[in-house]
């Protein structure tokens, strides 16, 4: 068959000089005068156009670096500046994930690179309120600082910018690269968070040059992202960096993201040493031994990281924070539960848990047989690894603990189809309810070791909605069966990512209300501080500070909207089963049982 046959060449030559036009304007547009912004240093970066979920235009300038790459001599230290360029540097590309792991996903392989340490800026377009300069929203992402991505592909700003607000995605260090820690001056740790402080400071010297404000700048973050929030809220080096914080799913003393127990991080600093042929660490030579890991490849450091895991995947996390040296430089010095908040406590602060965060790793648990089988016939061993209360060395306290556990949640009964629900529960009261209410109680109840100062506006949430596209499918749950409303969840009412992860998701329209509203409470508080700020949404109902216990917190979502409203003002989330946790004090110290803390 002859293409271009007599008759047909004009149509088809108008077609192809039309393509062209549309071209040459797509140029046009990338290399236009609103795509283009001259940073302080005198450097001039060049993005690209993007379209928000209803069709605003979006300004996005990608893979921004803001630290130097941190590689050779530069790996296991605290970032250092990117500096500044002469000339235009192209942002249309999304920044690669940093060196990981996933073990959510059961998977072995490493994904990523360790030039990796780059941001994304959002700007609207046409802002639709002419107020000045813009609210400035930075995420922090989860995945158990070890795993994720802060770029395009895992947090696109497309529900966000619907909103007049500048987003910033960011990328920083994950797994042994980013928190290895021999507890010393030669490798002292925390480098993923400080890399995240560096990410502040950039925010602060950059950001009025795309129009936001430096003195607005709100920190949001989900599970290890929502931790580092309140990291910042304590840590000195990040004091005025930022004005608000979201934590979603999680906080600093939750059992995961709490630092680790004295010599932990350093023990696990020697076995990684072992494993990968710099044995130095055990003659005590911390300085030779980090000299030696700088010379393995970055897929080789993160290759090991499954070496660490006792039971299944746990500990979830090896290598959390850690309290670092008293040194300079140090992003933090002392426990969360030493030091509360010395500047961050004054912060307006959200939080909030999801209905059944715990199916995180239950699902697994419940649905694959061999997991259920081992949970079941090491019951006694696994709880005290999974559960973060291993760390217990006095006879009888373990045991004791885990006694307790089964009266309360099994009635003594394991794993069972019964109680299958019940060990949902366990792990989002373990992992996420306990440290929060913890939290919240030194936060709104203070204590005796309070310098004074007055807690900011607190609002508390509580996730509830029934989604077409559950997180359960990633973390081993299957499709067949429903596990609740899984850790993450609202993550994809914040971020366009159930698209890519699930390729059966239709929302609903409940799901959609839930989306517009979601986005709307969080860049309001962005803005306000206050999620329902004068004039109040119809749609939404005025969410009050919590201010005491029992909590006040607004539901967001419903698991069946013919029998309750979507949204709801409620008091009191899960009283029963976080005062259990309070009085047990699994995962505290002994010098913190010790104290007797006064809450």
């Amino acid at each position: 068959m002859k293409l271009f046959r007599a008759g047909h060449w004009w149509p088809f030559g108008l077609l192809l000089m039309l393509l062209l036009i549309v071209a040459v304007d797509i140029v046009r547009g990338r290399t236009s005068e609103k795509l283009k912004v001259t940073l302080p240093h005198g450097g001039t970066l060049v993005g690209r156009y993007l379209h928000s979920f209803s069709g605003r235009g979006i300004l996005a300038f990608l893979g921004v670096p803001y630290a130097k790459p941190p590689v050779g001599e530069l790996r296991f230290k605290a970032p250092v500046p990117f500096g500044g360029w002469t000339g235009e540097r192209g942002a249309i590309l999304d920044a690669p994930l940093c060196t990981q792991r996933d073990p959510y996903r059961r998977d072995v392989q490493i994904s990523g690179v360790e030039d990796c340490l780059q941001l994304n800026v959002y700007v609207p377009e046409r802002p639709e309120a002419d107020e000045g300069s813009l609210p400035v929203m930075v995420f922090f992402h989860g995945g158990g600082w070890q795993c994720g991505s802060g770029t395009r592909n895992f947090y696109g700003p497309d529900f966000l910018l619907d909103h007049d607000v500048i987003y910033i995605g960011a990328n920083f260090r994950l797994g042994p690269l980013g928190f290895l820690s021999t507890e010393q001056e030669d490798c002292p740790g925390n480098n993923g968070l400080k890399d995240q402080n560096l990410v502040l400071r950039w925010i602060q010297a950059n950001i009025a040059s795309f129009g936001g404000n430096p003195g607005l700048v709100t920190v949001f973050g989900e599970s290890a992202g929502g931790a580092s929030g309140t990291y910042h809220m304590m840590s000195p080096l990040s004091e005025g960096l930022f004005h608000r914080v979201i934590s979603q799913s999680g906080v600093n003393l939750d059992s995961w993201a709490q630092p680790t127990h004295p010599g932990v991080a350093r023990k696990r600093a020697v076995q990684l040493g072992e494993m990968l042929g710099c044995t130095q660490g055990r003659q005590q030579n911390f300085r030779e031994m980090v000299r030696c890991l700088r010379q393995v490849s970055a897929e080789d450091v993160t290759k090991a990281f499954y070496g660490f895991f006792v039971w299944d995947t746990d500990p979830m996390i090896p290598f959390p924070p850690v309290v670092e040296p008293d040194l300079p430089g140090a992003f933090i010095t002392k426990h969360p539960r030493e030091e509360y908040e010395p500047h961050g406590l004054s912060l307006p602060w959200m939080t909030g848990l999801t209905l059944d965060e715990g199916a995180l790793k239950s699902a697994s648990l419940i649905n694959l047989p061999e997991l259920r089988a081992s949970l079941n016939e090491n019951w006694n061993q696994a709880l005290p690894i999974s559960l973060n209360y291993d760390h217990h060395e006095e006879p009888g306290r373990q045991d004791a603990i885990t006694a307790a556990i089964n009266r309360f949640y099994f009635n003594d009964r394991k794993l069972v189809k019964e109680t299958e629900q019940n060990l949902t529960n366990l792990y989002t009261d373990a992992w996420f309810l306990a440290g929060m209410d913890e939290y919240l109680h030194i936060r709104l109840k203070g204590d005796k070791r309070r310098t004074g100062s007055r807690a900011g506006p607190t609002y508390v949430y509580l996730f509830a909605q029934r989604t077409a596209a559950s997180f359960t499918e990633i973390f081993e749950g299957g499709k067949e069966n429903y596990y609740g409303v899984c850790h993450a969840e609202e993550l994809q009412f914040l971020f366009p990512i159930a698209k890519d992860l699930f390729v059966t998701a239709i929302p609903t329209p409940e799901e959609l209300q839930i989306r517009r509203v979601l986005t709307k409470l969080w860049v309001n508080f962005a803005r306000t501080g206050n999620p329902t700020p004068d004039p109040v949404d119809d749609a939404i109902p005025r969410w009050p500070q919590a201010k005491g216990f029992p909590l006040t917190y607004l539901r967001i979502g419903s698991l069946d909207p013919t029998k309750q409203a979507l949204l709801a003002v409620e008091s009191g989330l899960f009283e029963e089963r976080a005062a259990f946790w309070r009085d047990l004090k699994a995962h505290h110290s002994p010098q913190h049982i010790a104290a007797k803390d006064e809450l």
